[in-house]
């Protein structure tokens, strides 16, 4: 859905030039129409030059500046403050704290394989044995249980978007890619990759690939995505 703004902030976004969590905060302005600038870093030394500087909070990227003035840190706050500026953050306060509990509850959902990917970053150095078997056990048994509780939010809901807004909410965009993201991820159980057993999760996914904005803007690159089989429905 394309908003028209009379003054709009002047919006540009600091991320690498890969989807991570740069991506939903794309797909948000892309469907909403906000304008932003999306600046890629071209080598790891300008974003490196960057973080010894004022301009990240907490030394960490995606960063969207607003106006030139003002650095907004944080995926979920990122993603909250352009929901309610292209009217996709409920206003009711209960159905706002349904859509900031699910962006959490996306976190908690891949915070094993977050680890088992930048163990470093969080002071972990595993062997790789350690690794596959960890693989194994979250393929197995933590994402499939996370898998469970998101079917009962989407069974629930009358729109099919996970909090039962009438558009996508900011945690229908994150929660999208993180699942995108996934389907890729070869460590994980091809079961898993292509959500089998969770019709309604695979049927969210397709719910939200078919939105024309969305469309028009993977058309729109160069590197456009591949949309995931499980979106589409296949085994």
């Amino acid at each position: 859905m394309k908003r028209k703004y009379e003054q709009q902030p002047r919006l540009k976004l600091y991320y690498f030039d890969i989807k991570g969590k740069g991506e939903p905060i794309r797909l948000l302005c892309a469907y909403a129409g906000i304008d932003i600038e999306d600046y890629r870093f071209v080598t790891r030394d300008e974003f490196l030059a960057m973080r010894e500087g004022t301009r990240l909070p907490f030394s960490q990227v995606p960063m969207l500046e607003v106006d030139g003035k003002h650095s907004l840190v944080q995926s979920c706050a990122i993603m909250r403050y352009l929901g309610k500026l292209g009217g996709l953050y409920p206003v009711d306060p209960i159905q706002a704290a349904k859509v900031d509990a699910l962006m959490e509850q996306e976190t908690d959902t891949f915070i094993g394989t977050t680890v088992l990917t930048y163990g470093r970053r969080f002071g972990i150095d595993l062997t790789p044995d350690v690794k596959e078997k960890s693989y194994e056990q979250i393929s197995d048994e933590v994402l499939p249980g996370h898998f469970r509780n998101i079917e009962k939010c989407l069974r629930a809901s009358p729109t099919g978007w996970l909090a039962a807004t009438d558009e996508p909410s900011p945690a229908d965009f994150m929660w999208y890619v993180k699942l995108s993201l996934m389907a890729e991820k070869k460590e994980l159980s091809e079961k898993i990759r292509t959500l089998e057993d969770f019709p309604k999760i695979r049927a969210l996914m397709e719910k939200f690939e078919s939105l024309t904005p969305v469309q028009e803007y993977y058309a729109s690159k160069d590197d456009h995505l591949e949309l995931p089989d499980i979106a589409v429905g296949k085994p």
